[in-house]
């Protein structure tokens, strides 16, 4: 395993960018032009969307995370204080999840994804058989339930067909409502043009009245946004 893994930890480019023929496919899901695999070779396993990788754990600790993007979010979650409530827009293989619940084990989690195969496929394949606030909702619905959350982590951008509401001024309005006070909201936004990063960042300014924080994965198109309410 440690053949695809970056001194870091990290998952390398090589893996990432073969991911798709490598390995043993376990479970293939296709309904018109989407398409959803598993894939595991040794220790790792893996989520794939239309053939764009989503999410790898390792299985024997499937708390750990893989993706540089994700090790740097949890540079940034040690450095605050342990939320109460925890809110997470789009699941796939519940790296992020998996991680929440073993570092944080104190905190009500809440995961949500609209997709029933991807919860099929978390609760069978990446750790997640005995799910607990584990809902297959629009992001949309669950931010009108009144409820507060200090964090709210939002991992919906994709390379495969993101929503057009990420792009509407409502949805920022009902994301900021939804965070309590002094609330954070974190971001793993996919960005393959400025403009669509500088559509976001105005979209934050416009709605939470000042300028989030945006750092860029090195060598990745993901960037990590957070702003406080």
């Amino acid at each position: 395993m440690e053949h695809f893994l970056e001194p870091s930890g990290a998952v390398k480019h090589s893996f990432i960018e073969d991911c798709h023929r490598l390995g043993q496919l376990i479970y293939w899901h296709k309904q018109g032009n989407y398409s959803i695999q598993v894939r595991q070779l040794n220790q790792l396993r893996w989520l794939l969307i239309n053939e764009t990788l989503q999410s790898v754990i390792e299985k024997r600790r499937p708390a750990r995370l893989l993706f540089p993007h994700l090790q740097y979010l949890a540079k940034l979650w040690q450095d605050l204080d342990e939320p109460q409530k925890i809110l997470e827009l789009g699941l796939g293989g519940g790296a992020i999840r998996n991680y929440l619940q073993h570092t944080y084990p104190d905190s009500q989690l809440t995961s949500v994804d609209k997709n029933p195969d991807i919860i099929h496929c978390y609760k069978r394949y990446f750790g997640g058989d005995h799910a607990n606030n584990l809902h297959c909702f629009d992001a949309q619905q669950v931010l009108e339930q009144n409820n507060e959350y200090n964090w709210i982590i939002l991992d919906l951008f994709s390379e495969v067909d993101a929503p057009l509401f990420l792009y509407k001024h409502q949805f920022y309005t009902k994301l900021r409502a939804a965070m309590a006070k002094d609330g954070l909201l974190f971001i793993n936004f996919l960005s393959n043009h400025p403009s669509q990063l500088k559509q976001l960042e105005h979209l934050l300014i416009t709605e939470f009245g000042k300028r989030p924080s945006i750092v860029k994965i090195p060598d990745y198109v993901n960037h990590i946004v957070m702003i406080k309410k």
